[in-house]
């Protein structure tokens, strides 16, 4: 458990993952309880996340430490609108109280190369839409809401989530 020791009653969530200069920042809400046991990004093996990035990249590996590698090589960073939240027991977005967002600001300031944000499911973007409101994003930054990879997500097929994930190959000369 990723317990966030400064505030009793609080969990924080995961730093993020990014190489040298990524074009494309994916956003989801907050990590599982499966991920943050696990320290790494949409470790349930249910998430469609990794099956749709291995059918839109070549990722090399067998399993998501090197998969990770291959995004940052490919030029995608990921992370989570949400820093930290109050403890719940589950890892449903629906449950998500009190959240505090990540300085998504900051980060662009450091990241300048990035011209893409997909925000991984409906609370992801809510989420970033309250986080940015009046907060102009640079112009040269896309921002797409895509169909959330997780398996609740039973709207969408894993074929219907990959073909549009596929976006964010435009942003990487792919």
């Amino acid at each position: 458990m990723n317990e966030d020791l400064g505030e009793p009653g609080r969990e924080s969530g995961l730093p993020p993952l990014v190489g040298h200069s990524p074009g494309v920042l994916v956003m989801g809400s907050f990590p599982s309880r499966m991920s943050l046991s696990a320290g790494r990004y949409y470790a349930n093996p249910q998430n469609h996340f990794w099956s749709v990035m291995r059918s839109i990249l070549t990722l090399e590996g067998e399993g998501i430490p090197e998969w990770e590698i291959g995004l940052k090589d490919a030029g995608i960073a990921v992370w989570d609108v949400i820093a930290s939240r109050r403890f719940q027991p589950g890892s449903m977005d629906r449950d998500i109280c009190d959240e505090e967002i990540n300085d998504i600001q900051g980060f662009l300031a450091a990241y300048p190369t990035i011209r893409c944000i997909c925000l991984n499911g409906g609370k992801a973007h809510q989420s970033f839409r309250r986080a940015t409101r009046g907060i102009p994003l640079p112009s040269s930054i896309g921002v797409y809401p895509l169909p959330s990879t997780s398996p609740a997500n039973a709207r969408y097929t894993l074929q219907q989530k990959i073909a549009r994930w596929r976006v964010l190959l435009g942003y990487l000369g792919q």
